[in-house]
Formats: C-alpha cells, structure tokens, sequence
C-alpha cells in the first residue's frame, strides 16, 4: 500500500477544530449563512442549474466528465439527483453553499484515514474550486462543478464502506456485508453536516479511532527523528554512565510514548530505564529495560514506516462490517490477546496461542454456536495427511499410542494403524478420547465457520507464559477456558465454575447451547491498543504486512 504525504493546509487544521463542533452549532451557522444569502445578491442561476441537472439526467447521452470515471455507475449519479428533485446540492445563490466548503474541509482529513487524496476526487475538488471562481458563476460551470463535487462524494462514500484497496490474502476470510449503492448511501448527506457524514463513514470500532489519532500525532508531530547512534552506546550502558546520547535517547523515548518525565538529564538511571520498558512494551518486545538489539531497532524505525502500518491496518478495518454488535469477541491474532467487549468496556481478556506461520490463523466473523465440555477429537484431514500418516509411517502403531489416539474405519472399528498409509487414510478417521491431556482439552468453543476454527483449551498449558505464541495448528488455543466458560454462561445458574470443574472430571462429553449471541471477531491487525488505550506496534507473525506494503 503507497501512502502518499501531503503537506497540510491551513484549511486541514480549521477542519480538524469543525469536528469538534456540535450539530447545534452546525446547524446554527448554516441557518444564519441562509439568512445573509437572502440579501445578497445572485452569483449562481440555481433556476437554470437545476433545468441543467434534470435534462442532464433525463437524456440519453452522459456529460463526457463522467464518461471519463468508468468506476462511476452513471445510473447511480441519476438515482442521487431523481431523489433530490434534480436541486443543486452544493450551491446556494452565492456560489458553493456550506456543505460544500465543509465537505472540501472534510475531504482534506481523509490524509488522516489514510487514504490516497488523488484517488478520491482531489483533482476534481480543486477543479469544482477553480471553477466558482468568478462571478457570477455561468451555468455550465456551476454544474460541472456540481457532478465533480459528486463524484468525489461517491468515490469517499465507497472507499470509507468498502476500503480502497483489494486484497488479495486468501486467510482473510472476512466479508464487508455491508449493502452499499452510491445513491442511496449518499442521500444521508441531506440531513446531515459533511463533517458528521464522512464521521459516519467510518468504522465504529475504538481502535480505528485511536490508530486515526496516532496518525495525526505521527503526520503533525516530526519530533521524534532523532540521528541517534545507539549501537555504540548499547555495550557500554551501566547506573554510572553519563552522556549527551542519553539526553537525545530521553527526548525521542518521551516523543514516541510519553516517558521519561525528564528529557534533560544525561544520566542513565531508573526512570529512563522504566521508560524503555515502556517503549518495548508498545513494541512486543521482551521488556528488559535494557537496549538490546530488537530495541534498537524498534527505535529506529521512522515514522514513515510507521503511517504505512497505521494506514493499512484502517484500511483493514474499512474491510469490515463497520457497525459491531455488542457483545462480542475479538481476538487479535498478532498480538495473541483475545477480549470480551459488552457496553464498550473489556469485560475479559486473555491470552491465546494462535496457528504457526505453516498453518496461520484466518481473518474471520463468526458467532459462538455451543461450548464442548470434555471434547472429543477427530483428526481434522490437513493434520491427518501432513502429520498423522507420516508419523505412523515412521514408527507405526507407537505413533498413535503415545498420543492417546486411536483410528477407525467407515464403521467405527477400531484398526491397526499399519493398515493406514499415505494412499488410503481418508477412508479412516483418527480420535482422541476426553481428557484434561487430549489435544483440545477439558473445553472447547463451537464457532460456526467452514474452515472449522474454533477456540479449546490445550494440554501445552506452558506456552501461555510466552510472549511469541503462535503454535497451533490454525485454531485459538485459550488460557482460562473453564473460567471463560462460567463467564458466558454466566446468565445461568447451572454453570458456575465449580460446576463446569466437577462436569470436566467425569470425562463425559457435554454440549451446552449459546442462548446468547456473541459474534467473534478474528482479525489480523498489527497495530493494537493496550489495555489503557496505547496504540502499540506488533510483529507481522505471518508476513501479511510484508506482502501488502512491499
């Protein structure tokens, strides 16, 4: 993904303090501007403009500016002004109306979501500007400047709904089920502000916020390029040392995340070894406090590098469903943190173990269809071929028993597993019995998916103290099963968690049905934010971002 830098105009930073304004205030002042144009005189025909619109439309040929846009439905720009009774949307009888000059303003914060200007109708803006220029405005350029504003609306409208950029990763799974056509999504712009429509526009979720303001923190904010060389400095760190590189290494550490409180001291001590940990933490970085290697790095990285990960991650989000239904789960697969989101708070968090780089964890919506307790399991047939077969064809039935699993026929008789080979086994189904050891472990989360992905418990109970957690073989291994089951079930009284305990140790297979509707969110985001609202930077586990941004 390109990301292409705009030097920010005056007008940007006025339409950053409008998002701020109330729709009182909006409304107020476009009531007044209503007023003042009663009394001035006509620059703009809006008569002959709108007799302009509704023959434009009505006949069968297409003005040749929009023929030039084979990404623009014509019929969807006839639809737009039929629903409007063929009025001008953008002029009043003093030329460009207030909805106008604030959508041009609003426009120009796009930069901050990460998106291409040049792709959205910049050209066709600063065209719709040059041509109201004069006064009065003629006709025919006051309706050319009418379709161009348009068309930038609808080229906004879609790339903020439906993102700007086709991916082509075929592990993200997720759908945009959004019912989207130009004319009809464009209409609410009618009873709305431009800068509470493009608001609007975006997705929901508190973490696409905050990435959009850590872009503009990065965009306006430069100080944090610091020509720093830290890997001399690195070997000779001890409490003693004293040196001008320490006073730089404070000031671009309080730059980045707000700490060290003192940026002028030269001396290494606590407070900017704390600071370090800090940095490494919003980096998923070991937090030693010490500049080893990976954080010497990790501060070098420029903030151009960094705008590319926030951009792509917002268009990430833009691929999504924008509205999210609460309550729901989000698991995040770089950062390997899974959390319960209800009346906009987390609710519950944990650790996860996510699928290795071989076997990655897909992208997808889901919703919780049953919680499994004491689970059986079936080989599923990609481990079956790629695992199973080859290791019962290098130690035979030894293979099979030290994992606790036996194979089956068509009937369900138990066979030698030397009768399984490469060329037969998708004739035999291969199971593990319940257990607090079987691979699933005493729980298991039903998610209604075709790729058959859901959350378990796991007898690797280990790897959850380590910060790289990405071993599994596609699903979402879970660290508290049991105590995230007595939490979604926490509305009935026959599931609390010693109840759930004393179910598991029976070893008997139960299946508890969801009475609620939880969807679950696994998304592939790099960027993240803390458990206080820190946006962090995360590792590309599986070179998704490498792929997109190379």
């Amino acid at each position: 993904m390109e990301i292409v830098r705009h030097k920010l105009p005056t007008l940007l930073f006025l339409s950053l303090f409008w998002f701020g304004c109330s729709s009182e205030e909006s409304n107020s002042v476009e009531k007044k501007e209503e007023d003042i144009s009663f009394f001035t005189p006509a620059k703009v025909e809006l008569d002959e403009l709108e007799e302009q619109l509704q023959l434009h439309f009505s006949e069968a040929q297409t003005a040749y500016l929009l023929q030039k846009d084979s990404l623009q439905p014509m019929e969807e720009f006839k639809k737009f002004y039929q629903g409007r009774s063929f009025s001008s949307l953008w002029f009043n009888k003093t030329g460009l109306n207030k909805k106008a000059k604030d959508f041009i303003l609003s426009f120009d914060s796009l930069i901050f979501d990460g998106l291409k200007l040049s792709d959205l109708g910049y050209d066709d803006i600063q065209t719709a500007q040059s041509l109201t220029t004069s006064d009065p405005i003629t006709t025919e350029h006051a309706l050319e400047a009418e379709l161009l504003l348009t068309r930038s609306l609808f080229k906004v409208t879609k790339a903020m709904i439906l993102g700007s950029v086709i991916d082509s990763n075929k592990e993200w799974k997720i759908k945009n089920d959004t019912l989207f056509n130009e004319s009809t999504w464009c209409r609410a712009i009618d009873t709305l502000s431009s800068f509470e429509y493009i608001q609007n526009l975006r997705p929901s979720h508190a973490w696409y916020k905050k990435f959009r303001e850590e872009y503009i923190r990065l965009s306006i904010d430069s100080s944090n390029q610091f020509d720093l060389n830290l890997t001399l400095l690195r070997d000779s760190i001890d409490s003693n040392l004293v040196s001008d590189k320490l006073h730089i290494l404070r000031k671009q550490l309080f730059s980045i995340c707000g700490l060290p409180n003192d940026t002028q001291s030269m001396v290494w001590s606590e407070d900017l070894a704390d600071a370090l940990k800090h940095f490494q933490h919003l980096h998923q970085l070991k937090k030693t406090g010490h500049l080893d290697t990976s954080t010497v790095k990790a501060l070098g990285t420029k903030s151009e590098r960094k705008l590319k990960l926030l951009a792509l991650n917002m268009e990430r989000m833009r691929w999504m469903a924008h509205e999210f239904k609460q309550p729901y789960i989000w698991v995040a697969i770089p950062k390997m943190e899974l959390d319960y989101v209800e009346h906009d708070s987390v609710l519950f968090n944990m650790r996860v173990v996510v699928g290795r780089t071989s076997r990655p964890t897909p992208s997808l919506k889901s919703k919780v269809e049953n919680i499994v307790l004491s689970p059986p399991w079936t080989v599923p047939p990609t481990i079956m071929k790629e695992e199973v077969v080859p290791g019962i064809a290098r130690r035979g039935g030894s293979y099979l028993a030290r994992r606790g699993l036996k194979a089956y026929d068509s009937r369900g008789r138990v066979v030698n597993a030397s009768a399984i080979n490469a060329s037969n086994y998708k004739r035999f189904s291969i199971g593990q019995a319940p257990g607090y050891r079987s691979s699933l472990g005493e729980v298991k989360f039903n998610m209604i998916n075709p790729w058959a992905i859901y959350m378990h418990d796991t007898p690797h109970r280990e790897d959850f103290v380590k910060a790289y957690r990405a071993y599994s073989s596609g699903c979402i291994r879970v660290h508290h099963p049991k105590e995230f089951a007595a939490f979604l079930l926490r509305d009935s009284l026959n599931y609390s968690l010693q109840k759930i305990d004393s179910i598991c140790k029976l070893r008997r297979t139960k299946f508890i049905p969801m009475n609620r509707n939880i969807d679950v969110h696994v998304v592939y985001l790099t960027n993240a934010i803390d458990s206080v609202g820190n946006v962090m930077y995360l590792k590309d586990i599986y070179g998704w971002d490498k792929k997109t941004l190379n």
